[in-house]
């Protein structure tokens, strides 16, 4: 295996992957259009240029980029990667853009017999430094394999999701889930300082119970439609009632309420709360048609 890479894109995520690529033994030719971008990239060690020519003869080139125009252009031929690149040359894109985009820009790069894969990473720039970011790849298994030793020093856990753009849509599905989460925490410690409890250990608490081994528990019984009671809807929204006495929902919590509701409403009281699983693939179907 050819330990030569190049690397487009060195900002606050593409420095640390970069970075840790040339600890890990590669010969890294990194570009970034930003003079700043590549001294701090010099003095890691990378070799750094302007023009994206400077990858011509490298057989694997990783990048990692704001959004999909600035990866278009990086991509797109004559003067980006596509009429830079040799046949079999790899590409690995590791930047958060639309799944349509990348799937035509896999689809171009296999007309010209150039390998890609979209790669989006879940994590911050503080993983990335740590060299702990969880990558979710599309595309062949062959380009994948192929991919995969120039992820690890960079990486905590590398997964196939499928074939090109599946990768991308689990990165957007994972940070639709983020988002909730985190807008769900911030109604939760506005309502502990509305209440007068001490935050800090109220987050301790929550830290202790049951919140973040939610996935652990809860997401693979919903997922096989096991419903067999842990904690059940009726006790649920029982509970849900007596937070209510005590002050209004957030807006996120009454959705999460509501949606409890409905599931009460169908029947599903007795069942486990991951019955809830039901109001929501009925919600999405119900779009569809509506859409």
């Amino acid at each position: 295996m050819s330990r030569s890479v190049g690397f487009v894109g060195l900002g606050r995520m593409g420095y640390h992957m970069a970075r840790h690529l040339v600890e890990a033994g590669f010969d890294v030719t990194g570009v970034d259009v930003l003079p700043e971008a590549r001294a701090r990239a010099a003095v890691a060690g990378i070799a750094v240029a302007a023009d994206l020519s400077a990858l011509s003869s490298v057989p694997v080139v990783l990048s990692s980029l704001p959004d999909t125009p600035d990866v278009c252009l990086v991509y797109e031929a004559p003067f980006g990667l596509f009429g830079v690149l040799q046949r079999d040359s790899l590409c690995v894109d590791l930047s958060t853009i639309s799944v349509a985009t990348s799937t035509e820009l896999a689809a171009r790069a296999s007309e010209r017999g150039i390998g890609f894969v979209d790669a989006p990473v879940s994590g911050t720039a503080i993983h990335a430094e740590e060299g702990s970011l969880a990558i979710m790849i599309g595309g062949t298994a062959a380009a994948v394999d192929r991919a995969r030793p120039f992820l690890e020093p960079f990486s905590s856990s590398i997964h196939h999701i499928g074939a090109a753009g599946s990768g991308l849509q689990m990165k957007l599905i994972t940070n639709r889930l983020l988002t909730t989460h985190v807008v769900g925490i911030a109604e939760a410690i506005v309502e502990m300082e509305a209440a007068g409890l001490e935050v800090a250990n109220c987050l301790e608490l929550l830290r202790a119970g049951a919140v973040p081994r939610l996935l652990d528990y809860k997401a693979g019984p919903m997922a096989r439609r096991d419903y067999s009671p842990l904690f059940t809807i009726d006790l649920m929204a029982k509970d849900l009632g007596l937070a209510e006495e005590q002050r209004p929902a957030g807006r996120l919590a009454s959705v999460a309420a509501a949606v409890v509701r409905e599931a009460r409403e169908a029947g599903l009281g007795a069942a486990d709360l991951g019955a809830v699983i039901e109001v929501v693939v009925r919600s999405v179907s119900d779009e569809r048609r509506r859409g």
